[in-house]
Parts: C-alpha cells; sequence; structure tokens
C-alpha cells in the first residue's frame, strides 16, 4: 500500500495528482517552467523538496491549470490587445480564473492565498517604483486584496503615494477597477473591462490635476524591482508624462506578469540536490504489430502453464471464513439463538480473495534489446494474460516510444495496453533507441497511483542496461520508500542486478518464463518479498 504522506512530498507524483484533478497535462524535465496553452511544464524536479519549494511548485500547477481550465484563448487572439491592455487584462484574468478553480476545489484556496502572500504581502514599496509601475502595482494589489485582505496594507500604503502624485486618479479609476468583481464571468468580460481601465486611464491624462507639493520623482531614473515602463531616456518626466508612456509601452517595458513570476522562482528556488533531478517521460505513440501465430502459441502455453500455478497461488492466499445462516450445517456455538428466536444457527463457508494488487509491465525496446525484442514482446503477451484471467489489473508499457536520430531526446514511452483494457496481441515492435528506464519508471508511477487496488507492482523486462544507472536506481528506491514494488525479469543479460539484487529472474528461452515469473510473483502476491 503506498504511503500517501510520502507521496504528498514527492514533487513528480504530487504535479501529476494535480494535473490529473484539473484534467490537464503536466509535463516534467528541462530547465524552465512554461505552460504553451496545452499542457504545463515544469523544470526537473527533486525528489525531495523542502516546504516554500513544494508550495511554489503546487500554486504554479494550480495557477497555470486555472488558465488551461478557463481561459479563452482564441477569443483572446482575436481581441488583438495592446501590451497595457494585455497586462491589465492578465492581472484580472488571473484573478477570474483562481477563482472559477477555487469553486471547483476548494483546497485550492490555501494555496493561492500563499502564493499571493509570498510575493505581494511586504515586497512592493511605494517611494522607490517608477508612478506608472507604481498604479500597476496598485491595480494588481487592489485586485488581489479581495481574496487576500492581508495584503491591503501594500495597496493603501503604495494609493496613498499615489493621491499625492496624481489627485483623484485613483478615485475615478476605482469606479472601473470595481465593476470587475461584481461581473465578470469569462475572458471576453475579463478584456472588456481591462480596455474599459485603459481607455479611463487615458481620460485622466488628458485633464491631469496638478500634484500637491513638489515632484519627488523629478530626479528618478525609475525602475524598482519591477522596471518601469518607456523612461530609461526620460529620467526628469514628470509623473503624468510617465503615466503618458505607459499607456503607449511595449511589452518588454511592462513588469512580469503573474505566470512569469512564478516560473522564474521556481527555477531560481530549485533547491540543490546531491542527486540529479527527476525527469519524466512523455507518451508517444509506439507503432506495433499483431506477434506472429507460432509466437501467440508459445505465449499460450506459457500462459497456460502461469496460469495454473498463479491459480493455486491465488488460492492458497483466499481467506475462508464462516457466517451464521438460517440453512447449511449446524453450528453449535450458535445453538443459543434459538432462545431470541434468531434462526441462525446454522454455519455457511464464505471466502475472501485477499489479493487486490495492479501490474504494470515496462518493456525495453531500446536498441540493445534487438535480438531479444521478440522473446520480451511474447513473454508480455504471456505474462498479461496470464494476470487478466485470474482478475489482476495489468498494463503494458514500451519504452521508448520513438526514436529520432536527430535528437538526444529519447525520455519517451508508449502505452500498449491501459489499465482496465483488454489484453491483446498488438505487442511486436522494433527496437531502437536508448533507455531511458528513469524517467520511464516515473510515469508508471504517476500513471498507477490514482489505480483503486491497495498494492501495486511494476514488473520491467529488460536486458538491464539503463542510459542513466544513478537515476534508475534512485527512481527504484523512491518508488520502494512509496510503496510500489519493483521487480524485474533480465532478458539475456544480468545488469539488472545491481539495481534491484534479490528481486530479479534471468531468462534467455520462452521455456524458462513460467517458473521465472512464478518465482518472483508468488511472493509478491502473498505479501513477501522474492528471494
Amino acid at each position: 500500500m503506498l504511503d500517501t504522506r510520502a507521496v504528498m512530498r514527492s514533487l513528480p507524483l504530487v504535479a501529476s495528482v494535480l494535473g490529473r484533478k484539473y484534467g490537464v497535462t503536466v509535463t516534467i524535465g528541462g530547465t524552465e517552467a512554461y505552460t504553451d496553452g496545452c499542457a504545463i511544464h515544469l523544470p526537473a524536479l527533486p525528489v525531495d523538496a523542502p516546504d516554500t519549494f513544494l508550495a511554489l511548485a503546487r500554486g504554479y500547477v494550480d495557477h497555470e491549470a486555472a488558465h488551461l481550465r478557463d481561459t479563452d484563448f482564441a477569443v483572446l487572439k482575436a481581441a488583438n490587445l495592446t501590451p497595457l491592455e494585455h497586462h491589465v487584462w492578465n492581472i484580472i484574468e488571473d484573478w477570474r480564473v483562481e477563482d472559477r478553480l477555487v469553486t471547483a476545489f476548494p483546497g485550492c484556496r490555501g494555496n493561492f492565498d500563499w502564493l499571493i502572500e509570498h510575493f505581494f504581502g511586504g515586497k512592493v514599496t511605494a517611494t522607490t517604483d517608477d508612478p506608472a509601475v507604481m498604479f500597476l502595482n496598485w491595480l494588481l494589489l487592489t485586485v488581489r486584496a479581495w481574496d487576500v485582505p492581508v495584503i491591503g496594507k501594500q495597496r493603501d500604503s503604495i494609493a496613498a503615494h499615489l493621491d499625492k502624485l496624481y489627485p483623484g486618479l485613483l478615485t475615478r479609476m476605482a469606479c472601473v477597477v470595481e465593476a470587475v468583481c461584481t461581473s465578470c464571468a469569462s475572458t471576453a468580460e475579463a478584456i472588456a473591462h481591462a480596455r474599459a481601465i485603459v481607455v479611463e486611464l487615458g481620460k485622466a491624462t488628458e485633464t491631469p490635476q496638478p500634484a500637491s507639493g513638489t515632484n519627488p520623482d523629478a530626479n528618478q531614473t525609475g525602475g524598482g524591482p519591477d522596471g518601469a515602463p518607456g523612461n530609461g531616456n526620460q529620467p526628469t518626466a514628470s509623473p503624468w508624462e510617465r503615466i503618458r508612456n505607459l499607456l503607449h509601452a511595449q511589452e518588454d517595458e511592462l513588469p512580469q506578469e503573474f505566470g512569469a513570476i512564478l516560473g522564474e522562482a521556481l527555477k531560481l528556488e530549485t533547491p540543490a540536490s546531491d542527486g540529479l533531478p527527476v525527469n519524466v517521460a512523455t507518451v508517444t505513440h509506439k507503432v506495433s504489430w499483431d506477434l506472429h501465430p507460432d509466437d501467440i502459441a508459445e505465449a499460450k502455453r506459457a500462459s497456460t502453464a502461469l496460469r495454473t500455478r498463479l491459480h493455486g497461488l491465488l488460492q492458497a492466499a483466499t481467506v475462508s471464513r464462516t457466517h451464521g445462516a438460517r440453512s447449511g450445517r449446524l453450528d453449535p456455538r450458535r445453538l443459543h439463538r434459538i432462545a431470541t428466536d434468531d434462526a441462525r444457527v446454522f454455519m455457511r463457508k464464505g471466502t475472501r480473495v485477499g489479493i487486490n494488487t495492479a501490474v504494470h509491465l515496462l518493456l525495453d525496446c531500446s536498441g540493445s534489446m534487438t535480438p531479444n525484442i521478440r522473446l520480451a514482446s511474447t513473454a508480455c503477451h504471456a505474462v498479461a494474460s496470464a494476470l487478466e484471467t485470474i482478475g489482476i489489473n495489468v498494463a503494458i508499457t514500451a519504452f521508448p516510444a520513438s526514436h529520432d536520430p536527430a535528437s538526444t531526446e529519447q525520455k519517451t514511452v508508449g502505452r500498449l495496453v491501459r489499465h482496465g483494457q483488454r489484453v491483446h496481441s498488438r505487442l511486436l515492435m522494433s527496437a531502437v533507441g536508448t533507455t531511458p528506464l528513469a524517467e520511464s519508471l516515473w510515469w508508471v508511477m504517476q500513471e498507477m497511483l490514482p489505480l483503486r487496488e491497495a498494492r501495486k507492482l511494476i514488473l520491467l523486462l529488460t536486458d538491464g542496461d539503463p542510459d542513466t544507472p544513478t537515476c534508475a536506481l534512485e527512481a527504484i528506491r523512491h518508488a520502494e520508500r512509496l510503496g510500489f514494488e519493483v521487480y524485474a525479469i533480465g532478458i539475456g543479460a544480468v545488469n539488472i542486478l545491481q539495481h534491484l539484487p534479490g528481486r530479479h529472474r534471468t531468462i534467455n528461452t520462452m521455456a524458462e518464463l513460467a517458473p521465472a515469473i512464478f518465482g518472483l510473483l508468488q511472493g509478491a502476491l502473498v505479501g513477501r518479498r522474492a528471494t
């Protein structure tokens, strides 16, 4: 049984849980965090991370998932917003989609509140920012304070400074901004509100009121932590001139949007680790063909032998019990019930199968497996058929799934049989590419995580030559700590010994398959390790 607490501290699995929960794709690998409109991409993650980094990663997935679920990117593209309109829209849309996600998944509220306080609860100052950036910060904090009132102090501090520079501006803008809170149910409405805010800001610059006192920004070169819009060559621009410049600012002259800030924070906050960070394989199509009839016949013979032995094992693992009944064999221990007119004085036997297990077959189809791929494919069919027949939830995955000679990126897997799908004979495939065992194991862990079966076994069929032995060993060890059970069949090789001591068998012919598999599964299915 999996250790739930350990799973929720394992970032690669947490990301998988969140992605599945929200109905979005989350991939892990590389060095950047970003969203392409279809999936969320996280950088390679540490296996174990401190609380702050864990919260950042969870918050990033929540935030970007909210956009993937509710932002209408087609409407946004058609709107053709100016850079400032897009920036204001993003502030509004961030709040809107997060609020929608919280409605569907209330547990997200804590993640979002932590993020807002972490990034905005004390880092925005009113005296060092360029006035135009200060206005955008005021707008951001005003919107965010609707859900996290604690940041209202930072908003009010900025507002007090802006009131001196732009008397009456915030009062004028407040009415337009507050309209967002009362009516913003779609991306289109968020766009309309953003345009209204920019239009009102433009009108305010046409009839500006003089600032009270002297201009504290006359000699300011601007910037602050967010950078200033369009004022790099205008160190003496007046506050109102800077607002006018803001209206025509380009994208690179505006502060970063929240998603980009989160992505950079993930990259910068990645904790140092003694081991290599975790990359997870991605799913692509794996071309496969029907096994040769002779191979199917051989697999059937092996499957029958294996099924016969496993069936006996299942019977031995079945728990027998008795219960009271109104017919059957008389039970002297229940005769006292007659005094209370309870007719359940007979004994009836019942059975309860003590096996609640899912098995995932992970087939190595790298180039080094070329001499053995036919044997391996046939073995997978035999094992999966036998397990399916006795009621075990079985799946088959091949790795790598694709091979591009011009690319070094081979971290892919291909689904051949999914959990819950009937086992078929389209399992013959070509053996090409490298052996991303570590990445594939992490993917299998993600795939098996939501299964209902209490016990989750991973059975690897390989020649035992992974790309990165250290990473593969770490993935195996982490799987064991989480509660997965990893076993292996070495085909024509024994290199897997260094990764799975005592939990592997080696075969060279199909005749050796049944005893090898039985030797492993006998211990696994009755709750003890094979030796």
